[in-house]
């Protein structure tokens, strides 16, 4: 399957008028299905996802653009390897501003990005990208307390138990056995 992000994919965003801080412009992007590899796990967008940017100049050097992702995902349980769907969405604010502008501190809620210059529009793709990974869980779980997979045979614990014995513990960890049996 396709990355859901592709090298010459771009998310333009045409700037509101640069004096005018009461301006607000809004766009919105549908990109395609796809797969995405984070962090050594295979992520699959089966209906692609859905952005939205929403710009406004806080003054002449510092445009806010609040980007909003929303996707369904699905990857595998990282404990038993089952299919996982699920549902992403949230809202990450940035702070884009000219090389130079002062005074950031004030604007720490916001990701900062440095432009070289403001034209009439910007390439807001990089952002998307960052969202997205941004709103990926750390760690899939088809349930909180999925038990995961037998380490000796492979059957899923959630099933049912298996016959394997638990006997062989790793030698290193024998003192802990003992310490718990008292």
């Amino acid at each position: 399957m396709r990355s859901i992000f592709q090298e010459s994919q771009k998310a333009v965003l045409t700037l509101p008028p640069k004096n005018d801080t009461e301006a607000e412009i809004f766009s919105q992007w549908n990109f395609h299905e796809g797969s995405l590899d984070f962090d050594g796990q295979e992520f699959f967008f089966p209906n692609g996802f859905h952005a939205e940017a929403r710009a406004k100049w806080l003054d002449d050097s510092l445009l806010m653009v609040d980007i909003t992702v929303d996707a369904e995902i699905q990857a595998e349980c990282a404990r038993c390897l089952v299919p996982v769907s699920l549902e992403i969405s949230g809202k990450l604010e940035y702070l884009y501003y000219s090389h130079g502008a002062e005074e950031l501190e004030q604007f720490d809620d916001f990701m900062p990005v440095e432009v070289g210059f403001f034209g009439r529009v910007i390439d807001i793709m990089p952002q998307i990208q960052e969202s997205v990974y941004a709103l990926i869980p750390t760690k899939v779980l088809c349930k909180e307390d999925c038990k995961g997979l037998c380490p000796n045979c492979g059957m899923n614990l959630n099933e049912g138990s298996c016959s394997c014995q638990n006997e062989n513990v790793d030698p290193r960890l024998e003192a802990l056995r003992n310490f718990m049996s008292e």
